[in-house]
């Protein structure tokens, strides 16, 4: 495996740069650290992106677009100079024992609207042309241009990795190189190309053939330009993923900030008037109830509590002579139809006996009847008694809503005087009004865009299947081509295996990048109980955070340090999976954190992540307890001092005191 590392790098006619200014970027054993401080728009950014495009050029920025990578280079370029824009970078390159000392010169001539880069490597003093033509792909075979961006990164946007949406992405393609995954897909891509040449070969043969090969080519075709599709709108959604959260941002802050000048005072109104408003209907409703309910034709029953005893034992003599008075008349009835039943034979002496003795016990029974009084035919005491009781109950329940309600609407009442007058906090309604139709419009360009890449990559997915279709067809149908369909088919079963292989080494490096990244985010934070582990799942790399209870912690709940922190961690997991072996420089890393994270930062993370790590700092960055910690690891500490009257920045090396 390559090692790199950066002797110097020099910059001239670039950004605050003119003459030609060279930083010695060599470090001692045990010390990797070389400390670039400057104030704000002295060069520190440009030092950085010196470093990238000089080391890749275009593809040290990705999503750069050719014209957009020439206008940021003729902007960084000085018009005030005479001579080209440069970057040399010198560098030691080891690769299985052997030690190479290189210089790579990258010069940007012309105008901004017609810019011209020519790139020159020379070994030991000499220049190689071979070596210039072909140093893209070597310094891309020792790290990828796509993953420059975790080496020499801008701590301040570092953060931006923590986001959920991109940190799968990241992981998973990071760990892909890494693993040499890009050489199966580099088979995968071979194989399909040679799946299409042994489909299209033949240009004179039969119609039959010739139609299905126009039908693969059109496939592929349309293919090739969904995939083109894919890859612009990706570019479209994240950027509108970034307007949409900054848009967000925006309106939090503002919202925060009106909140402080009386919005929420206003809307604490707001809610007072509602509560009066709604203390009133409770009120007209409560006074409702208890008409409904005084209405009911049982209640002034509750006044008569001294009759009443006395009309419910009448009610029950009453219904005592009304059942009497029905036993009566059943007994005549049963007396009749003994005296029909009696034999015909029976003696007339004995039926006048028999109904003489019936009449008798008839007229002693109707005789304990009582003569009874008034019939009365309304309800039983005992369902009146009830009902009574239910709507005693319900005038009780309507008097209390009542009263509660007079209450709220009392207390309601006594806030209405707080309510600020509209007219005060107009002008921030209207802004907040405004940036949340920023928001919204943010949210539904993101919306139409990822429908857009959904709808696309559905059509891709689609369109690939009718290719294969036709390609099978090609390695079927036509026989006398049966070598080339069986290459096709064992191509097709090769691709599929290559898959199903990098799927698998891909999930079983998420356990190892799980370990990786919690040691290193523990070690960084501060707060050590506020994780027990960051998980990356197998199947789809997203990474998720569990609390000391194993509940899954919300990334949007760190502070903004935090997530910072979380992001170096997952670089740092990454960076040491390379073993160390490429320099790592870091821009402003130290701003956004407190005094213990940043010992743990310089510590931790600057003092073992690679031989060779370069801190651009401003100056109150790294200074006091900081600069003193990094101190120990620091091999060279310089200056870059911005002449305002000149306009340039000159490099100075700054003497260190013995630690």
């Amino acid at each position: 495996m390559a090692k790199i590392t950066i002797t110097n790098v020099s910059i001239e006619n670039l950004g605050p740069f003119r003459e030609r200014q060279t930083i010695n970027l060599e470090v001692n054993t045990g010390k990797p650290v070389v400390l670039v401080k400057a104030l704000n728009g002295s060069g520190k950014t440009t030092l950085l992106t010196a470093l990238q495009v000089g080391l890749y050029g275009l593809k040290a920025l990705p999503g750069f677009k050719r014209s957009e990578y020439e206008q940021l280079m003729g902007g960084l370029r000085r018009k005030d100079a005479q001579g080209n824009g440069a970057v040399e970078i010198g560098v030691v390159v080891e690769v299985s024992g052997s030690r190479r000392q290189l210089t790579v010169r990258r010069e940007w001539s012309g105008r901004a609207d017609s810019l011209h880069e020519t790139i020159a490597v020379f070994e030991d003093g000499s220049l190689d042309l071979d070596f210039s033509q072909t140093w893209d792909e070597f310094i891309g075979s020792i790290l990828p241009a796509e993953l420059v961006q975790l080496f020499l990164f801008d701590g301040e946007k570092i953060e931006a990795l923590a986001n959920p949406e991109r940190l799968p992405d990241l992981l998973k393609r990071a760990t892909e190189v890494f693993l040499g995954i890009g050489g199966i897909e580099a088979l995968g891509n071979d194989l399909k190309a040679l799946e299409r040449r042994a489909a299209l070969k033949n240009k004179n043969t039969s119609d039959a053939f010739e139609s299905a090969r126009a039908n693969v080519v059109s496939w592929d075709t349309q293919a090739k330009e969904l995939e083109t599709r894919i890859t612009r709108l990706t570019q479209e959604q994240a950027a509108a993923r970034n307007a949409a959260e900054q848009a967000r941002v925006a309106l939090d802050r503002y919202t925060s900030e009106a909140q402080r000048k009386g919005l929420v005072a206003y809307e604490q109104a707001a809610t007072i008037r509602n509560a009066v408003v709604v203390a009133r209907k409770a009120e007209d409703t409560a006074r409702t109830g208890l008409a409904d309910a005084m209405s009911d034709p049982v209640l002034p029953l509750a006044w008569l509590s001294s009759l009443w005893p006395a009309y419910r034992e009448a009610w029950e003599q009453d219904l005592h002579a009304r059942h009497s008075k029905l036993l009566g008349q059943e007994f005549r009835k049963r007396d009749q139809r003994v005296l029909e039943a009696l034999p015909k034979n029976l003696s007339k002496a004995a039926i006048d006996a028999l109904r003489g003795a019936l009449a008798q016990d008839l007229k002693a029974y109707t005789a304990t009847r009582g003569s009874g009084g008034p019939r009365l035919r309304d309800a039983p005491p005992r369902d009146v008694e009830r009902q009574l009781q239910v709507s005693r109950s319900r005038v009780q329940r309507e008097l209390d809503s009542l009263a509660a309600a007079r209450r709220q609407l009392d207390k309601a009442e006594q806030h209405i005087g707080q309510i600020p007058a509209e007219e005060q906090i107009g002008d921030i309604l209207a802004e907040l009004q405004e940036r949340s139709k920023v928001v919204a419009t943010a949210d539904g360009h993101l919306a139409a865009l990822t429908q857009q890449l959904e709808e696309a990559q559905g059509n891709l997915a689609h369109v690939r299947l009718r290719l294969n279709a036709a390609q099978e067809r090609l390695g079927t149908e036509f026989r006398d081509r049966s070598m080339e369909a069986k290459g096709l088919e064992a191509s097709a079963r090769a691709r599929k295996t290559l898959t199903v292989f990098k799927d698998r080494l891909l999930a079983s490096k998420a356990q190892w990048l799980s370990e990786m990244i919690t040691g290193e985010f523990r070690n960084l934070l501060r707060k050590r109980n506020l994780i027990a582990s960051v998980l990356v799942d197998p199947s789809t790399y997203q990474v998720s955070i569990r609390d000391g209870k194993q509940q899954e912690l919300p990334m949007d709940r760190l502070s903004a340090g935090e997530r910072q922190l979380l992001a170096i961690s997952v670089l740092s997991a990454l960076i040491k999976e390379r073993k160390g072996r490429f320099p790592v420089v870091v821009d402003t890393p130290l701003a956004r954190l407190d005094q213990q994270h940043r010992s743990a930062l310089i510590k931790r993370f600057f003092a073992t992540v690679s031989h060779q790590v370069v801190v651009l700092s401003t100056d109150q960055e790294v200074d006091g307890a900081a600069y003193e910690a990094l101190k120990p690891f620091t091999s060279a500490e310089y200056s870059l001092d911005f002449d305002d009257t000149l306009g340039r920045t000159t490099v100075q090396r700054r003497i260190m005191e013995l630690h």
